[in-house]
């Protein structure tokens, strides 16, 4: 009998030890070694590591997320990454605001009210989440109650100010809260795609 050991660093660490059982089934994962003792059938499933390359990761700033997430996040950033760019840029209390953007916002909330639930980081939900209740809101306040057809052209909307309480509703609700609510469409998008800015030379 050999009294020679393995050199240091050939055996890997145990991920299963089974004991004493007739029938077991077992699922081995990467390339640790299974000790088996009294076993007259043993099935062995062998798994990809958990950290291997077959379950490759995203990065999202910070965030590392799964597959998963990033062809969902990929889907959920293309409907809204032009909605987002213009409702950032447009001031509806100075600007005609395109009638079919508030039917993009629309169509993609009703899909993604619910699919944001698919989302296994809880941080990717919460941004999903905050993203369509900013948007939500912001239907609000491009509804009919403040906007209104531009005469010349009926596929843009313009604010209402023609008398007294609409000039009051424009000056205290719609101008403080579009500001506001495109404040934080702006912190959505950053987040959505973040990018280290250069150091200024």
């Amino acid at each position: 009998m050999s009294n020679k050991f393995p050199a240091k660093g050939q055996i890997k660490p145990i991920e299963v030890s089974v004991d004493a059982v007739t029938n077991k089934s077992i699922n081995q994962y990467g390339e640790k070694n299974t000790v088996i003792q009294h076993a007259d059938t043993v099935n062995i499933n062998m798994q990809p590591g958990r950290n291997s390359s077959t379950f490759p990761s995203t990065i999202l700033g910070d965030i590392k997320i799964s597959n998963n997430d990033a062809k969902l996040l990929a889907e959920f950033k293309n409907a809204y990454k032009n909605i987002l760019k213009y409702c950032i840029r447009i001031d509806p209390t100075g600007d005609a605001f395109d009638i079919h953007c508030i039917e993009l916002i629309e169509r993609n909330y009703n899909k993604w009210q619910f699919d944001w639930r698919d989302f296994e980081s809880e941080k990717i939900q919460e941004i999903v989440c905050h993203t369509l209740n900013n948007f939500n809101e912001y239907l609000y306040y491009l509804s009919d109650k403040y906007m209104r057809l531009l005469p010349s052209n009926p596929d843009f909307l313009i604010c209402k100010n023609q008398s007294i309480k609409e000039g009051e509703r424009l000056r205290e609700e719609l101008r403080p809260n579009s500001i506001r609510i495109r404040e934080e469409l702006r912190d959505r998008y950053l987040e959505l795609w973040p990018a280290k800015e250069p150091t200024p030379k």
